[in-house]
């Protein structure tokens, strides 16, 4: 090889190579990365978002960063219209990569922190995703960010599938489903990392589609939102495939709120982070298009609630968040806010183990429960698939 074809040659391999920054992330349900904001010195743990059109920033934070909202907008969330405070013109530094003129909504995520079981400082997502080919690689966990005309090495062993943006900053995949009573569907779902859920289907469509008959046996939950709580009906579905890969026997949530992106008729619903972490991916927002490949996690199969029983951690103690009354737990008198003191055993205060616990199937076990007046019992239920 002459001087000139091995310079090209060395040239052409930096393009292909050349990402701007590599960022490590730990995996938690959800994608924690470290952010920095203005020119504190903390690293601060924040959500990798998909779905967070604008960054956020927990407002105990922001107090002791001296960082002060200076605009308030009325928006739409997941569960309905708020206000939101905002501080504009914020600088955020992720790996080696500054943002400037960033706008942070201000708001109380201490409820997040306390059913996640870890510390959630902040939520990003577009503020990068909108500026950089992203790569996600769950083997390495780290996320790479390359600039839009990059050719990215090995993106010929991913699946192609097209993304679209219909009035929000929220990438939109469509995919098809077939229900418990055979039938075959397809929709518009919203790409949304940052829902620890797998497939919500949005209240107008699981009304004209009477869902709730159609997905087999159901029970009631409850999910948490940034700014107030909402209930929905978890079943399940037969099958769901994103362009050439399927899953089976898959756990839903079907949403039963009045006002927000779940009570839109403008998607199907969301696909969520139980699905979207099985797949390492690049995300491409200039050019529309989804990468995904399956990783070690992709034939993981799916957890089903089996004990009814919601946790959070709050103030050093595990409390009960919910607590469905099809359950075993409700029928032998456990509610919300108890405090459950022990399971088989375990009495530690890492909410991960206490989940851990309560998702066994087929499992006799024995919790210690201490209800609102304070009594201390015992109650032995059996874990097993509700639905």
């Amino acid at each position: 090889m002459n001087r000139i074809s091995f310079i090209i040659g060395l040239l052409y391999t930096f393009c292909i190579q050349a990402q701007i920054t590599t960022i490590p992330f730990e995996e938690d349900g959800l994608v924690f990365i470290k952010v920095k904001v203005n020119e504190h010195e903390e690293y601060l743990d924040f959500v990798f978002d998909t779905g967070a059109s604008i960054g956020v920033l927990d407002s105990t934070v922001a107090k002791s960063l001296n960082i002060k909202s200076n605009y308030s907008q009325s928006a739409q969330g997941a569960n309905g219209s708020q206000t939101y405070h905002i501080a504009t013109n914020q600088s955020l530094k992720v790996g080696s990569v500054a943002f400037s003129n960033s706008n942070l909504v201000l708001v109380d995520l201490q409820k997040l922190s306390q059913r996640s079981g870890r510390k959630i400082q902040g939520i990003i997502g577009y503020d990068i995703l909108k500026e950089y080919q992203t790569h996600f690689d769950f083997q390495a966990k780290t996320i790479s960010l390359y600039r839009p005309e990059d050719q990215i090495s090995e993106l010929d062993t991913f699946t192609k599938i097209p993304m679209k943006f219909d009035g929000t900053p929220i990438p939109q995949m469509e995919l098809t489903f077939t229900l418990r009573d055979g039938s075959i569907k397809t929709g518009n779902f919203l790409f949304d990392s940052g829902a620890n859920m797998s497939l919500l289907f949005n209240t107008p469509y699981a009304l004209q589609h009477d869902l709730k008959n159609r997905t087999g046996k159901t029970i009631k939950g409850k999910a948490r939102g940034l700014n107030k709580s909402t209930t929905y009906t978890k079943g399940t579905i037969e099958k769901l495939s994103l362009e050439d890969f399927e899953f089976t026997d898959i756990p839903i949530d079907i949403s039963e709120g009045k006002e927000g992106v779940s009570a839109s008729s403008n998607y199907t619903g969301i696909l969520g982070a139980k699905i979207i972490n099985r797949f390492d991916m690049v995300l491409d927002y200039k050019n529309q298009l989804f990468y995904l490949k399956p990783n070690s996690k992709y034939n993981k199969p799916f957890e089903f609630p089996t004990s009814g029983i919601g946790v959070e951690k709050v103030s050093n103690k595990i409390l009960v968040s919910y607590v469905a009354k099809e359950s075993e737990a409700y029928e032998k008198g456990i509610r919300e806010g108890d405090e459950l003191i022990n399971i088989d055993g375990y009495d530690g205060k890492e909410l991960n183990e206490w989940k851990k616990h309560l998702r066994q199937d087929q499992k006799e076990t024995t919790i210690q429960v201490k209800d609102a007046k304070g009594k201390v019992h015992q109650v032995v239920i059996l874990l097993k698939r509700m639905i």
